[in-house]
């Protein structure tokens, strides 16, 4: 199945970034070459893909030079420690922490960009048959089982899904 391809946020960053690219690969030549690609992530800054080799980057998150140079050497950190360690160079393992250092950069595993948070899509609600108190959830519990009320020992059963527009729950 072929990946979708989505442009770089910019022909700046997208330039930047692929002569950043072949500029570690002189330096540090690997085997197989890694594609660079943009993907549409909201949180995730870069993924390095072993097999076949590749690059990620963020065109949500990535929207100034130094950031796209932190996260590009990041995960082209991860593809040099595979080449020297194998499968033990996986990881934020001291092959990535060598590779990183070689590459003179400090070995952070994740990134503080600021970014939006995924928001929860709905929420759940569940009611005590005794006392009548509301119970907020993010996801479900688990069916054929019974639930009891915490407060008063009354029977938990699910109420409905609150909407966006809903008011906070009671508990």
């Amino acid at each position: 199945m072929a990946t979708r391809v989505y442009p770089p946020p910019s022909e700046e960053l997208g330039r930047y970034a692929s002569e950043l690219l072949a500029g570690l690969l002189v330096r540090f030549p690997l085997k197989r070459s890694p594609v660079l690609e943009w993907a549409p992530y909201r949180v995730t800054a870069g993924m390095a893909i072993y097999d076949p080799p590749g690059i990620r980057l963020s065109r949500l998150v990535l929207d100034d030079l130094q950031k796209v140079h932190d996260t590009l050497v990041h995960e082209f950190a991860h593809l040099l420690a595979l080449e020297r360690a194998g499968r033990a160079g996986r990881g934020h393992g001291p092959a990535w922490k060598l590779a990183m250092s070689d590459l003179g950069a400090e070995a952070k595993v994740h990134h503080d960009f600021g970014v939006r948070r995924n928001t929860s899509r709905s929420e759940v609600r569940y009611t005590c048959d005794k006392c009548g108190t509301h119970l907020r959830r993010k996801r479900r519990l688990p069916r054929n089982r019974k639930y009891l009320h915490v407060g008063c020992g009354g029977v938990v059963r699910f109420a409905g899904r609150y909407s966006a527009n809903d008011a906070e729950g009671d508990a």
